[in-house]
């Protein structure tokens, strides 16, 4: 009685049973809505879609619509509005057992960056190559929840205070994929031991450079360990291939082409036109320079000469009688 009492002496109308009765059907409908799937509502002519049969109603009354439905299309289909459920989020749960066949493993990695793939673009580079596509997964995984940073930028950006953060700006930045042979060799290496080229090692043929057990090849290192020189002899003659470490690609990168022999003829020629048009080549400066210097030389010898005469004719001759010097 005491609340009726308060509501009372403070003028607030008490609560009818039919004002009850909708408010709890406006609760019960708004629960139902939330426990259901939610739809998309997608316009076929204007190619968008919303979550709201209200938004898309509102789309149909826009002034976009209406001048594309007005140009006229004999297409029905896209006339018609297309419902369908919108999918969820897919929330990848750890299984409290590990399966003990690799192969049914390493199949669900795959299925698991399948739809990475079609949503994202999200690709693995070298997939040829990869031999622990779970360890893989794994790293980018943690990369990304953990330490909140994105696969792309790696620490070339500000630090994300969390993992939405990180999701929006790979998405935005199209920043779902991996820095990988982009000659960065640090960014690299952290990723070199998920990866094996040694089946890469092969000859124009398709056949591997060095046969296992045969004593006629040999195989070394040079650079320090960097390299790897491989020699085949056979009967046309001994051939030498010598294979690059990753970490030096941008070294390898910037050794010049050999230039052909004939680049000195052509020089030479350019260099006799140019000095027969009267214009300045290598040869034609240094002569400038050397006639230069041989007439600042003649011009100090001069200025030498004419001190030395000055100062033998600088004599009074007609002097008094009675000076006797």
């Amino acid at each position: 009685m005491a609340p009726l009492q308060s509501q009372a002496q403070a003028g607030v109308p008490g609560v009818t049973e039919a004002l009850f009765v909708a408010r709890q059907t406006a609760l019960a409908q708004e629960k139902g809505q939330s426990s259901e799937t939610p739809m998309l509502y997608s316009c076929g002519l204007c190619g968008k879609g919303y979550r709201s049969s209200k938004a898309h109603a509102e789309h149909l009354k826009s002034r976009n619509h209406i001048m594309r439905d007005s140009q006229g299309t004999n297409n029905e289909e896209e006339d018609k509005a297309i419902v369908k459920p919108l999918p969820r989020r897919v929330v990848n749960k750890p299984s409290p057992q590990r399966e003990v066949n690799n192969e049914e493993s390493e199949e669900s990695d795959w299925e698991e960056a399948d739809p990475e793939e079609d949503l994202h673009g999200f690709f693995i580079p070298d997939v040829e190559y990869l031999k622990d596509p779970e360890g893989f997964l794994t790293y980018l995984g943690l990369k990304v929840k953990r330490d909140f940073m994105c696969l792309y930028c790696n620490d070339r950006c500000q630090p994300f205070n969390g993992l939405e953060a990180v999701r929006k700006h790979m998405v935005a930045k199209s920043h779902c994929k991996v820095h990988f042979g982009d000659g960065d060799d640090e960014e690299e290496a952290e990723l070199e031991d998920f990866y094996d080229y040694s089946s890469s090692y092969v000859d124009e043929e398709g056949k591997q450079l060095v046969a296992a057990g045969d004593m006629d090849n040999n195989v070394e290192f040079g650079s320090g360990g960097s390299e790897l020189i491989i020699t085949r002899r056979s009967d046309e003659g001994k051939s030498t291939k010598t294979l690059g470490s990753r970490e030096y690609m941008r070294y390898y990168r910037q050794k010049p082409r050999p230039s052909p022999l004939n680049n000195m003829a052509i020089t030479a020629a350019l260099a006799s036109r140019y000095r027969s048009m009267g214009l300045a080549t290598v040869q034609s400066r240094e002569q400038m320079v050397r006639m230069k210097v041989m007439k600042q030389m003649n011009r100090s010898g001069v200025e030498a000469m004419r001190s030395k005469i000055g100062m033998k004719s600088n004599v009074i001759r007609n002097l008094p009688n009675n000076v006797t010097y």
